[in-house]
């Protein structure tokens, strides 16, 4: 037992008691460990630099523990363990390439996390020192013509990093948005676990709060963990050789979606070893799922393949519906066309009703002061205005908007595009799925799968002929399928109360020409820079042709857009209609083959063979995926694996995931806990477990 009876106090003075523990790769109470405690001994008012030491070895620690409790001994000793953490083998797998074939083609990418993990007490520190430096990347692809000889590959940094100055921006922001970073991972995370006090023989919870943060550093040959090019506002992330990357932030992220505290966040997540968890195969997404949570991993995993071959057989679906809903074009058009004097009739009453009113009057008068910068007497724009609007009638009855919204090509282009963008919403929609454990899910479908419904072969066959059953090509109309359709709606709109008369009035007309007219002459209207010469007085004549074409312009293209309403109403509902029997179909096809046991098959009513051949065939080729990578894991070309190309990828909405959340899950912390439980952990406390909350 250590002597510690001369701490006792000397002169009836207190005893004041400071400790440091320190430890690096060896756990706290190994014979081996770098331990030391040191007693500071000082009467009170004494100067604390004069204060003896006293040093115990860690076998002398748990002979203290166990004369007096880890209690007592926790007061008087307070330690600071710290362990450099480093797995430079570390590595992920991205299925974020895509092949000729337009299949989803493995890369492989190195992690190398580095930081350092403090405990004090029951806070747990992990620390990144980032060394923000300056650098190029090469963005010029050296297979481009004109490329020169030895080009490197895009996103290449070139020569040396150098060191950001003092004053430049760039060092404020990379401190500011790492500083933002970390925020998202605070207040979510402990370690828990318990200890046991060998006086009383019960073991107590102990829960530590895990605090994350970025130590920046800046010189060239500094220390740091890790190593980030800052990017300047004139380079544009997205652009040739310029991902957003672990090892590269940009000022000006571009496209990319997001905060960029976000950004910074999941490259951070990076920086602690945790990997990506998006575009993943089946195989890394059920490995994942196993990780994530165990007890639910199995049936998970099952729903999960129903909705991918749900989207699967929706995406091989798509071009051919289209290509069929466009053969079917020309007897739509002429059914829509057969309308145009109605409309026009209509379309003229709202525009003469929303001139009396007097609202597209005041408009015009406004501009054409504006637009004369008050060269000309009030009244004289006054006149011009009134007499314009009274040769109204001369554009309205002219038509030139109606007869734009109703060629043939403007329908046509319509009709198709609503259909088109209907059934590829359907797919993102669809896309994201709750999985049970894990949280939400989207499943991408590659373009090797959406091409598939137009080849060759029986799949692409069965394709067309339920394109052509579901979209039709009537001999008159109506007709069931999704063309007659949509070919008898114009008949419906001479109806009282139909479309028609609620999409087209007068104050819709108003409405639209005065978001033309604000728009169309703005600049015409806006003050001359300072020192610019003044512009010639407008004459009377000039005045009345900018007043004309005003009105001219404003009235045909408010005409243009209230038929595209019209026509949009009229034909969505019917749209949406149709995709959703579709998606039906495809669902109940789906659970037929993928959830019915074979005795249940013959008491369902009979499948169309063609959806049943195309589910079939999207149902093989999922499975095809999952045995070419059984086994693989989470990182199959990390493990020396073949990874063959897949024909769907996975990804997490979470933060380490796509980042459509923030969320964070406890497996994601299984490599910093296991570090924690390897170096810094007593030999009187069990395995700790992370927890989110």
């Amino acid at each position: 037992m250590p002597d510690f009876e001369n701490a006792e106090h000397a002169h009836g003075d207190a005893v004041a008691v400071r400790s440091e523990v320190t430890t690096r790769a060896e756990p706290t109470g190994s014979p081996n460990a770098a331990v030391s405690v040191q007693l500071a001994r000082a009467p009170i008012g004494a100067d604390p630099r004069g204060a003896q030491r006293r040093r115990l070895s860690s076998r002398q620690v748990i002979a203290l523990q166990l004369a007096v409790g880890n209690r007592t001994v926790a007061r008087v000793v307070r330690p600071i363990q710290r362990v450099a953490v480093a797995d430079p083998h570390m590595t992920e797998t991205l299925y974020n390439k895509e092949t000729k074939g337009g299949k989803a083609r493995a890369s492989k990418y190195a992690l190398d996390p580095k930081y350092e993990m403090t405990r004090s007490g029951d806070a747990v520190t992990v620390t990144v020192r980032i060394k923000f430096l300056g650098q190029s990347r090469n963005a010029v692809d050296p297979k481009s013509p004109g490329a020169p000889a030895g080009t490197p590959e895009l996103g290449t940094l070139l020569d040396d990093p150098t060191e950001i100055p003092e004053g430049d921006e760039r060092r404020k922001w990379a401190k500011e948005t790492a500083d933002a970073a970390v925020t998202i991972w605070n207040g979510h995370l402990s370690f828990v676990g318990s200890a046991f006090n060998p006086l009383t023989f019960r073991k107590a919870p102990e829960r530590l709060k895990v605090t994350f943060m970025s130590q920046p550093v800046y010189g060239l040959n500094e220390q740091a963990d890790n190593q980030v090019i800052i990017h300047p506002q004139s380079t544009v992330a997205g652009s040739p050789g310029q991902p957003i990357d672990a090892g590269n932030w940009y000022m000006n992220k571009g496209n990319y979606g997001g905060d960029d505290k976000v950004i910074a966040a999941h490259e951070y997540g990076h920086l602690i070893g945790i990997p990506d968890e998006y575009s993943q195969s089946n195989s890394q997404l059920n490995a994942l799922l196993h990780q994530a949570a165990p007890a639910t991993a199995a049936s998970a995993h099952e729903a999960l393949d129903r909705s991918t071959v749900e989207l699967m057989t929706l995406a091989s679906l798509r071009a051919p519906l289209v290509r069929r809903l466009k053969a079917t074009l020309p007897k739509i058009t002429k059914a829509f066309r057969a309308q145009e004097p109605l409309v026009k009739q209509k379309m003229t009453a709202a525009a003469q009703a929303s001139i009396i009113a007097g609202d597209v009057l005041n408009i015009l008068r406004g501009r054409l002061t504006l637009s004369t910068a008050a060269q000309m007497p009030a009244r004289l724009v006054e006149g011009i205005a009134i007499e314009t609007a009274s040769k109204y009638n001369e554009v309205l009855q002219a038509g030139l908007g109606v007869d734009a919204g109703f060629s043939a090509a403007a329908l046509g282009q319509q009709i198709q595009s609503t259909y088109a963008s209907a059934l590829w919403d359907a797919q993102e929609i669809g896309k994201v799925v709750a999985v049970q454990g894990l949280g939400e899910v989207s499943i991408d479908i590659s373009s090797g799968v959406r091409k598939s419904g137009i080849s060759g072969g029986r799949m692409g066959a069965a394709a067309g002929r339920l394109a052509r059953s579901t979209v039709g090509l009537p001999k008159v109309a109506p007709d069931a399928a999704l063309a007659g359709q949509i070919a008898a709606l114009p008949a419906t709109w001479s109806a009282t109360g139909s479309l028609l008369e609620t999409s087209i009035t007068a104050a819709g007309f108003t409405e639209q020409m005065r978001s033309i007219l604000e728009s169309s002459d703005a600049a015409a209207g806006a003050p001359p820079p300072p020192g610019a010469v003044p512009p010639r007085p407008a004459t009377e004549a000039e005045v009345f042709a900018r007043a004309y074409r005003l009105i001219s312009n404003a009235a045909n293209g408010a005409a243009t857009q209230l038929i595209t309403n019209l026509v949009d109403a009229s034909i969505s509902p019917v749209v949406a209609a149709s995709i959703a029997d579709l998606q039906a179909k495809i669902t109940a096809q789906v659970n037929r083959l993928m959830t019915t046991p074979p005795a249940g098959v013959a008491a369902l009513e009979p499948a169309d063979p063609n959806m049943k051949a195309v589910v079939a065939a999207m149902k093989a080729r999922l499975a095809a995926d999952e045995k070419a990578t059984k086994g693989t894991g989470r990182d199959p070309l990390g493990a020396g694996v073949k990874a063959p190309n897949q024909d769907v990828t996975y990804s997490y909405q979470g933060l380490m995931g796509s980042s459509e959340s923030k969320a964070l899950r406890a497996d994601q912390f299984k490599p910093i806990v296991d570090h924690f439980n390897k170096d810094l952990v007593t030999i009187f406390e069990s395995r700790f477990k992370p927890e989110v909350k």
